[in-house]
């Protein structure tokens, strides 16, 4: 049985990296309304560096393509671009789409 609940996930596929972002039912922290349970991010086909420190703590540093950091709101989307230059305002008359 699993205790994780699901708030977003992607699978892998071809050349995008799958990712789960998850709950665990089991965080608990008491009565304390400051105390937020964390959130849970699994990616699956990144590339990882992770180096040891001792006693100050650990870092990891995940490449993750960027379409998949603006799927989790890592980076903002991409902003609104104008059409290219040669490409016409409307479909010419003749065009039958």
């Amino acid at each position: 049985m699993s205790t994780k609940v699901t708030i977003k996930h992607r699978h892998p596929v071809a050349n995008r990296p799958g990712f789960h972002l998850y709950d665990d039912v089991f965080d608990d922290f008491g009565d304390d309304p400051d105390i937020e349970a964390p959130v849970y991010l699994k990616l699956e086909g990144v590339a990882v560096e992770l180096r040891t420190r001792g006693p100050e703590g650990d870092w990891v540093t995940l490449t993750i393509p960027r379409e998949l950091a603006r799927e989790l709101g890592l980076v903002p989307p991409l902003p609104n671009r104008p059409p290219r230059a040669n490409a016409p305002a409307h479909p010419p008359a003749d065009f039958e789409g």
